[in-house]
């Protein structure tokens, strides 16, 4: 029995991803058979998944070099008929906020996770996973450490009534801008446009082998020691540089159109909770943070070494953990009165965004389903292996395009996935910088 895990976000856009909304949960305080707390739902298979007709899991795929593939159509086998498909659907009352849907066969079992997004993260989720695999594995309940039902670790950064305003120390809140209504109306109208001239967005698989981001790492690393410099960069950072250099690969060397990028960041780890320390116990509630990069020209894209683009990622990284004072204020700021439900606009009119997660740490991969295991009859390799990790979207919602997001990873391979416009794919895939399986 393999295992694909599925993550799926409601997203808090309009369609035009241009403002976003606020949104109530009406959650139930007590649980009973009318109104559980998560569905739980089976479809299964009496035949092998691999068969003539069905879309190919990814994962199968080997070489040594990165590749972009076609977004496979798997939807079906991770909700179930009676799983919400719209927000307005999910957000009804006595509709639990957790749905498991297994769809089995033979070869694979697809595990589909739905929840809100408004409500967890992926890191939230994998800690939850995390936990369901261990207790299926004989782990004792009592022994695996959990979230309080009533955890509320940023209490203390709601202001008391009466208290004066807090104003960020951050030039822009977290990368985010707040614009007149003139340069609200340039965004809105060029984000239109760009829609316009290239209307369909469209989702790929990127897979980038491991053996190539650790070669790359190496090199960087060789050249920074020759340099004599005490800097460094992850494997992480060289993963980014190496796909912004890729998607910006055809635009002009003239071009100096600004980049701002936008790294969601878990604040779990950061020192920001009680005592001003990290938070001591798990938390699947959503608590993520947006780390800006400063403004990069997209010129610096086509001509900068991979290097040079990998420190910039870096340096942003060190910047914005050493600040954490800053990041206290603006948590401050977000807590107060309506600031949360305040629109703020990822670059100013005439520059363009990108979103990126990398939920690596999230170590989807690595689950261990095999407590679920009813049949010996297979190695315990091909019974535990969670083969690949795939998420979407519910569809009323449309993915804003420049968004991606790393899921997971296996023994040789780096898995993303990525939403731009079709026409934009086609250019990438045009300048030949990397390999587009299937075409």
């Amino acid at each position: 029995m393999g295992s694909v895990v599925f993550i799926d976000g409601i997203l808090v856009t309009d369609p035009d991803n241009s403002v976003f909304k606020a949104y109530e949960f009406q959650i139930p305080e007590t649980f009973d058979a009318k109104t559980p707390p998560t569905a739980f739902t089976v479809d299964d298979y009496h035949e092998t998944y691999n068969r003539a007709g069905r879309p190919q899991i990814p994962s199968a795929l080997t070489g040594s070099q990165p590749s972009i593939i076609p977004l496979p159509e798997l939807d079906q086998f991770f909700r179930s008929k009676t799983c919400p498909k719209t927000e307005a659907e999910f957000l009804k009352p006595y509709v639990p906020l957790l749905h498991i849907h297994f769809t089995v066969f033979h070869d694979f079992t697809f595990i589909g996770v739905t929840v809100p997004h408004m409500g967890f993260d992926l890191l939230g989720i994998a800690v939850l996973l995390a936990a369901w695999t261990r207790v299926i594995n004989g782990d004792d309940f009592d022994a695996i450490p959990g979230m309080e039902w009533d955890a509320q670790p940023f209490a203390h950064y709601v202001p008391a009534p009466g208290s004066s305003s807090v104003t960020p120390t951050r030039t822009s809140l977290r990368g985010f801008f707040k614009l007149g209504w003139l340069s609200k109306l340039s965004f809105i109208g060029r984000f239109m446009l760009s829609n316009l001239l290239d209307p369909k967005t469209v989702g790929y698989i990127v897979r980038v082998p491991k053996v190539f981001l650790n070669e790359a790492k190496q090199k960087i690393m060789d050249e920074l020691k020759a340099q004599g410099s005490s800097e460094y960069v992850g494997s992480s950072d060289v993963l980014m540089a190496w796909w912004y250099k890729t998607v910006y690969s055809y635009r002009a060397p003239t071009d100096h159109t600004p980049i701002h990028l936008h790294f969601a960041s878990s604040l779990r780890s950061r020192s920001v909770f009680a005592q001003d320390g990290p938070l001591a116990h798990p938390y699947i509630n959503n608590a993520v943070s947006f780390l800006p990069v400063p403004p990069v020209p997209v010129n610096a894209f086509v001509k900068e070494s991979l290097g040079d683009l990998a420190l910039r990622v870096r340096r942003a990284i060190v910047t914005y953990n050493a600040d954490v004072a800053a990041l206290r204020a603006d948590l401050r700021w977000l807590f107060e009165g309506s600031n949360a439900t305040k629109m703020g606009f990822p670059c100013p009119p005439g520059a363009e965004f990108s979103f990126s997660t990398n939920w690596r740490n999230g170590k989807l991969g690595a689950l261990d389903f095999s407590g679920a295991v009813v049949s010996h009859s297979r190695s315990e390799d091909a019974a535990t292996r969670v083969v690949f990790a795939y998420y979407s979207y519910t569809p009323d919602t449309i993915p804003m395009r420049g968004v991606g997001a790393v899921m997971m990873e296996d023994e040789d391979a780096v898995w993303m996935r990525q939403f731009r416009g079709s026409k934009d794919w086609e250019r990438i895939r045009q300048s030949g910088v990397v390999e587009f399986a299937g075409h």
